[in-house]
């Protein structure tokens, strides 16, 4: 289970017309009548003495028609009677929502058999009563005025429960809806809940969700019975995992069918909204133009025979049965299975945080786990769920106990992450060290002289020469998008050439590495390969050692031989992050090499810990710190002034209304119309490299970014999504185009293993370096052919036997991909293609940064911060544009204002202590056994409410003094020892 979260906000009506909307037309088939859109469970909250193991009780509530879904949404109690104040404008939040769901071979499985989908469905609602209680243990509302609220438990919440059993394309896919509403019960009256809790422990949500299901003893059985069997690590049933690709791609080219029937309605139909019997008609066209030789499915069981014929088209055969024949003795299969007993509990713990480390700076009690949740699925564990629950609770509090809190007070609520780890800290303390060290030594005064090789750079870009080709140990060079960064490190390449020096740079990602490579004409690497070369090695969770005496085993002949007077160049060094740094910087010490960390702190930062710009632009010395604010890249001057504010955030909303003025700012009045328009091809004898368009008007790439995107040649289109679900759609619906044109071969084709069709013609990113290959993560190329090697194919048919056909339907298991791109020609394996290319039409943003083009398409949605928006906003030379999915300019307004206001990058374990501070004080403080203020306010409040000493039904069980989930060592400073100073 890896769902995100909704808080949605707006009217009742909506909510029940989003739901019923949401719901897949397919599932009409499962619903028996009066069903009803869900069902309400209700959870009354207790105490616990376990860190992260608050219970709750959660008990059924029945089942809700669409007339008290509504009143339930609305916040309504049974009698008709309001929970509390209501807010009624269309910014009142009504309910958060989780989906639970697991990997696409379960719901496979569940489709071929009735046993496993009996099974599967009774372990979702396990995994829905097991999230329900978790989440009504933990969750919080505020209570108090505004400036000294304090965060209370919440004593009883209510949620609903929504079961699709398949996609909105019409293929299996069994999930549920979890919506826990927004009015909880605390301190003696109705109250909001704290929605910013509850996006905090998504990965707690995450984790039991997927562990509750995996683990379930009755679901694995039901498995096994039929013959089948699990990854632990993956959690997929291996024998369908090689029809999942092909299977998906066929359902879900019905639904961008759909899509492009419901953009063009729309388009016709401005303001209005289709009906049910519209939909209907759209999916039975749809299913026709994608299985032309295929007869539309009439009903549900209809429809689960067609899943069952496509997978035996596909190849698929049912394994053996483990099920006793008639008449003999019955016997349950038992799974296999790590018991609970053979788990070193001290090890999974450490493990836990090392992984939590590797990804972020900071955490909290939700985090943990979530993390522990998913390394108990991973170990094979198959167990009730009492005993899973005292599994994960234990060692939840052995890593807790491990951590170093970053704030010392008793008063944080649960949400805050205010947890590291001694590795975490003791990491960034050395990267300070030696970062201050470099400082510390004075530099030579730079050569006054101009330096020859800098004639056609601008001031600023001189004294970066100067700077790089000087003296100095440790130079930081910080510059917006388009300031000629590229340009100025060739001059300071030639100028240390002249002194016998090398320059070698080295950079986050091998792509970044291979454009600089190309661009500077000098050695370039990725800096993991580098530290490699140094004997630096990294392991699956994370933890890195160095092969002792590695730093003197180099040879001098070895492409990463630094010496002392080189110049070690970071590229992209806000993306650097901090264990790679620490290592990048104990080869320079021990090289003797001098430091130059060049990037820009408003651009993306790094995947994970961060902060290493800032930590060096904090120490180094004012005269090794220059800036680079002249932009040079876009062709419209007062364009360059724009992106500079865009870059610092300031006047946010001025800059929407210059750019909604210029024509680069385009608002859709549907996602799916959004979708249509940009991926349309554009009009005849407009051509994706064309780089024009006036303002105010359509430039090129709008109407379909048609050339996919560039890399560097100036003359094609770049369309950027935030999300990998928005690229995938994007690229997918840009291929149907070019099919349907003939510009790209659907006859010898390969599906890829995230679902996409590939054939000779597409345009195509490589996901995974490969040296052996000469291939980039995030280079682009285009597919010139594809051979398929039958012969490989029929080899591997006979050794599946009944466990399926080929891997990836048409492409086979053997052949080659031939692939052209800036770097050559490449020829990879068809195994390669299968599991590590993926459509390149769209990108993300991390696949965007370093790119410079003609045009560039950014979708902006509510996933997009600051920093995504400047980097898609600065990639074109002659036009970028920005689109949103708005009803009016005012809201596209908020949104792109909202935006500039988003930005929580990783920047280390001291900003996140200061970021931990802030939410305490943004949010409150959790209410301690000490602080029994409110309670006192809840109990006049209880008091008024019932004056003859009744029971008050709503508020039982009566609320119990409540440990602090998170204690700290007292202490009058906030901070913890060397954190935030």
């Amino acid at each position: 289970m890896h769902g995100g979260i909704k808080v949605y906000r707006g009217s009742a009506v909506a909510a029940r017309n989003y739901v019923e909307a949401d719901r897949p037309r397919a599932d009409d088939y499962y619903l028996a009548e009066g069903a009803g859109v869900a069902q309400r469970f209700v959870a009354i909250s207790h105490s616990s003495q376990s860190v992260g193991s608050e219970t709750a009780v959660v008990t059924g509530g029945g089942t809700l028609d669409g007339d008290a879904y509504e009143v339930w949404v609305a916040g309504f109690d049974e009698s008709g009677k309001p929970k509390g104040r209501l807010r009624t404008d269309d910014q009142a939040v009504r309910f958060v929502e989780v989906v639970v769901n697991g990997p696409k071979t379960w719901s496979l499985a569940a489709a071929v058999h009735p046993g496993i989908a009996l099974a599967y469905e009774a372990a979702q609602d396990r995994a829905a009563s097991e999230i329900i209680s978790w989440v009504a243990a933990n969750a919080t509302t505020r209570v108090g005025p505004r400036g000294r609220q304090v965060q209370v438990p919440v004593e009883r919440l209510e949620a609903a429960v929504i079961r699709h059993y398949t996609s909105r394309a019409g293929d299996p896919h069994r999930h549920l809806h979890l919506q826990f509403n927004a009015r909880v019960w605390a301190g003696a009256k109705w109250r909001g809940i704290h929605t910013v809790g509850i996006r905090d422990s998504l990965e707690a949500i995450n984790g039991i969700g997927h562990a509750a299901v995996q683990c379930d003893p009755e679901f694995r059985a039901a498995v096994a019975d039929h013959g089948y069997s699990f990854d632990p690590v993956s959690g997929e049933i291996g024998e369908l995992v090689p029809f999942v690709g092909e299977f998906s791609e066929r359902a879900a080219q019905i639904g961008r069918n759909v899509s492009g029937y419901e953009a063009e309605w729309r388009t016709e139909n401005p303001g209005r909204e289709p009906g049910p019997g519209l939909r209907r008609a759209w999916d039975t066209r749809a299913w026709a133009q994608a299985r032309p030789d295929k007869v539309v499915p009439r009903d549900g069981a209809e429809l689960a025979r067609r899943w069952v014929e496509e997978l035996h088209d596909l190849g698929f055969h049912e394994p053996p049965s483990t099920r006793p024949p008639p008449g003999a003795a019955a016997c349950v299969p038992q799974p296999a299975s790590v018991s609970v007993g053979e788990l070193d509990r001290d090890e999974i713990a450490a493990a836990v945080l090392v992984r939590l480390g590797s990804r972020r700076s900071a955490w909290n009690v939700a985090d943990v786990r979530g993390e522990v949740e998913q390394a108990i699925a991973k170990a094979g564990v198959t167990t009730p769920r009492a005993v899973r629950g005292e599994l994960a609770e234990d060692i939840t509090t052995r890593a807790v106990t491990a951590c170093v809190p970053l704030l010392r007070r008793t008063d944080v609520p649960g949400h805050v992450r205010a947890f590291t780890s001694p590795r975490v800290l003791a990491v960034e303390a050395e990267l300070t060290t030696r970062l201050a060290a470099r400082a510390e030594t004075l530099p030579v005064p730079a050569d006054p002289r101009r330096p020859a090789t800098a004639k056609d750079l601008d001031a600023l870009q001189q004294d970066v020469v100067a700077a790089v080709a000087g003296t100095p140990r440790l130079v930081v060079v910080e510059g917006a998008a388009g300031a000629g960064k590229t340009t100025t490190l060739a001059a300071a390449r030639q100028a240390l050439e002249t002194q016998g020096h090398r320059l070698m740079v080295v950079t986050p990602t091998l792509k970044a590495a291979q454009v600089a490579s190309r661009e500077l004409q000098t050695p370039a690497f990725s800096a993991a390969w580098l530290v490699h070369q140094y004997g630096f090695r990294w392991d699956e969770d994370g933890r890195w050692a160095r092969q002792v005496g590695a730093e003197d085993s180099l040879p001098a002949t070895s492409p990463a031989d630094l010496r002392r007077g080189d110049v070690l160049l970071v590229d992209e060094a806000g993306m650097l992050d901090q264990d790679t740094a620490r290592a990048l910087l104990r080869v320079a010490d021990e090289t003797g090499a001098r430091l130059a960390l060049l990037g820009d702190r408003h651009q993306l930062p790094a995947v994970g810990r961060g902060g290493v710009l800032d930590l060096a632009s904090r120490w180094v010395p004012p005269e090794g710190h220059l800036v680079l604010d002249a932009v040079h890249r876009f062709t419209d001057p007062a364009y360059g002034d724009l992106s500079l504010l865009m870059r610092t955030g300031e006047r946010s909303g001025e800059v929407f209304d210059q750019l909604l003025a210029r024509g680069q700012i385009h608002i859709h009045p549907s996602t799916a119309e959004q979708a249509e328009v940009l991926t349309t091809p554009p009009a005849e004898g407009i051509g994706a490299g064309d780089a024009g368009g006036t303002a105010g008007g359509t430039h090129p790439s709008t109407g379909g970014t048609g050339g996919g995107m560039g890399g560097g040649t100036g003359g094609q289109c770049l369309l950027i999504a935030d999300t990998r679900a928005q690229v995938d759609l994007l690229n997918k619906m840009m291929r149907d185009h070019r099919v349907a044109t003939g510009e790209v071969d659907d006859c010898h084709t390969i599906v890829t293993a995230d679902g996409g069709r590939i054939g000779a013609g597409d345009r195509v990113v490589t996901r995974r370096n490969d040296r052996e290959l000469d291939v980039a993560n995030r280079e682009t190329w285009t597919i010139e052919a594809i051979t398929i090697d039958t012969q490989a194919d029929t080899q591997a048919d006979t050794q599946a036997g009944t466990h399926g056909g080929t891997h990836g339907g048409d492409g086979g298991h053997g052949g080659e991909v031939t692939l052209r791109g800036r770097s050559g020609v490449r020829h990879v394996p068809a195994s390669y293609a299968r599991d590590h290319l993926a459509l390149g039409y769209a990108t993300t943003v991390y696949g965007a940064q370093g790119e410079t083009v003609a045009a560039a398409d950014l979708i902006l949605s509510e996933h997009t911060n600051a920093a995504s928006a400047y980097v898609g906003m600065t990639r074109g030379r002659t036009f970028n544009t920005a689109h949103l999915v708005a009803e009016t300019v005012e809201d596209a307004r908020r949104q792109w204002i909202e935006v500039f206001t988003r930005d929580r990058a990783d920047l280390g374990p001291t900003h996140a202590a200061t970021l931990a501070a802030d939410d305490v004080d943004r949010y409150g403080t959790a209410a301690t056994p000490a602080d029994s203020s409110w309670r006192l306010q809840a109990a006049v409040l209880r008091r008024d409410r019932n004056p003859d000493g009744g029971r008050d039904l709503r508020s039982e069980p009566a609320p119990s003094p409540r440990r602090p989930r998170h204690p700290h060592p007292a202490s009058d400073r906030n901070r913890g020892p060397g954190v935030g100073r």
